[in-house]
């Protein structure tokens, strides 16, 4: 429990987000604020999930995408195991349900990391299909596959990088099988036409069979229905559709935007609350840092960074910054052997160039195993070593968020 001299930071959430922000934070601390500051982390689970790697997962790649926290986080931090059921802002106790019962979590700053989930959609997501987002959801996809027999039929609903990451990895790993990726519009419609083109080239190489304008209305047991009600026949159902978030801030009486994210300032501090402080999926930046920026783990690090340097600055008395984070490229895998890297401009807007192939896959594989896993794992020991591009000129601000 806290005391007066102890100032407490509590993390929620061992996501992308919320790994670096207390590694940046713990490992940033000199000798004196080591004494007076405590760094905790709540989670319920023992591990981190690269979820970059779950269609990996599903596909049979891999056994596991989890790698347990005492691997990413800084020893010093405390781990909470345990589910926060309720944010008491204006006391600043989190009420966590753990294995002991339910307990009561002081914070005297606080990240909100709580990243994102699986957005059913339809009647029958949640009981028939696999949700690939989720740790288990991959997992459940991988021994369906894995005890299923030769021949299965298998549908990937949700056109955009996921399911085009996840039907091309089945096809590659199940040759016996029939692929479906059924998209309700254009599969990856933000990229360019000559983009999309290869990417549709080498799923077509891999024998994917591409349904586009064909969005899914319902998942039962052994199809999908379509939105012109027809039934697609499906052994294994892979959902990939969307995301949503946890609805934490909502019932905590947070101020939120429509789908239920954590409305913050340009600093990432909660409107009502300027001790929490926002990043990662589950937070909704106003449109003037933040208006080009989408989920993902590409856009969940440096929030989780830009969080933890004004934490820092809180802590020692400093001036707070602004959000200010760009893109710079979308790297999509096509199977162990082909990916597409998209060369982005800061806001988001796909550039003239790219890279395919094999060379593709290298970058794609460096991504993934350097910068999206490996940077919060570096800020246990290297605090500010993820350097990311700035984000475009600046918008007018949306006054409805």
């Amino acid at each position: 429990m806290s005391t007066r001299s102890e100032h407490r930071v509590v993390v929620i959430g061992a996501g992308y987000a919320g790994i670096l922000a207390a590694n940046r934070v713990q490992a940033s601390l000199t000798a004196a604020e080591g004494r007076r500051v405590r760094v905790a982390m709540v989670n319920p689970r023992t591990d981190f999930i690269e979820r970059v790697r779950l269609h990996e997962v599903a596909a049979g790649v891999r056994t596991s995408a989890a790698i347990p926290l005492d691997d990413m986080l800084h020893d010093r931090i405390e781990i909470v195991l345990g589910t926060v059921l309720r944010i008491d802002a204006p006391a600043r106790v989190l009420s966590v349900a753990t294995s002991g019962g339910i307990t009561s979590e002081p914070y005297d700053t606080l990240v909100y990391a709580v990243g994102s989930t699986a957005a059913l959609g339809v009647p029958g997501a949640d009981e028939f299909a696999h949700l690939l987002s989720n740790a288990d959801g991959a997992e459940t996809a991988r021994l369906a596959l894995a005890t299923g027999p030769d021949g299965q039929r298998i549908v990937v609903v949700g056109g955009g990088a996921t399911g085009v990451e996840a039907a091309a990895e089945f096809a590659e790993q199940h040759p016996t099988a029939s692929v479906t990726l059924v998209s309700r519009g254009a599969v990856l419609a933000h990229l360019p036409a000559a983009s999309r083109k290869s990417v549709l080239r080498s799923l077509n190489r891999l024998g994917v069979k591409v349904m586009e304008g064909s969005g899914a209305s319902r998942v039962q047991a052994d199809a999908v229905e379509l939105l012109d009600g027809t039934l697609l026949p499906s052994d294994v159902t892979v959902w990939t559709a969307s995301f949503a978030v946890p609805d934490l801030a909502r019932r905590s009486g947070l101020d939120v935007d429509p789908i239920g994210r954590l409305l913050v300032d340009e600093e990432l501090r909660a409107l009502a609350y300027p001790e929490i402080f926002g990043a990662g999926d589950a937070v909704h930046p106003p449109s003037s840092v933040g208006s080009h920026l989408r989920m993902g783990c590409a856009i969940a690090m440096p929030l989780g960074g830009h969080a933890a340097d004004n934490v820092l600055a809180v802590l020692r008395g400093g001036s707070l910054t602004k959000l200010d984070v760009g893109f710079s490229a979308q790297c999509i895998s096509i199977g162990r052997k082909r990916a597409i890297i998209q060369l982005l401009t800061k806001a988001d807007r796909p550039r003239s160039i790219r890279i395919t192939g094999r060379a593709g896959a290298l970058v794609k594989e460096f991504v993934c195993a350097y910068l999206a896993t490996g940077s919060p794992r570096r800020e246990r020991t290297r605090p500010g070593s993820l350097m990311l591009a700035s984000g475009p000129k600046r918008m007018p601000v949306d006054l409805r968020n």
